[in-house]
């Protein structure tokens, strides 16, 4: 499959805290994450502090076998999450 832009926000649940996404809602249906399959950090230091833009990236498989890339948005501002795209 060729991978498939989406870059909308959406709902995610945890199982414990801290911790990986355990699911997340997207479209008003509820994904459940049976696998992480990498988690890495894109640290932003080359702007100002006020115009910084860290994320939390996970790759992570669903129980009906398809493949999500999301990211959580760690600042500067709202905190929020993102389904990136699908794999």
């Amino acid at each position: 499959m060729k991978p498939r832009f989406i870059s909308e926000e959406v709902e995610v649940r945890f199982a414990t805290r801290p911790g990986p996404p355990s699911a997340f809602v997207w479209q008003g249906k509820e994904y459940k994450i049976v696998e992480v399959l990498s988690a890495r950090q894109e640290l932003d230091f080359k702007r100002a502090w006020w115009r910084r833009r860290h994320r939390d990236h996970y790759l992570v498989r669903t129980e009906d076998g398809r493949t999500f890339e999301l990211y959580f948005h760690r600042g500067p501002g709202r905190r929020y999450w993102v389904l990136y795209r699908e794999i």
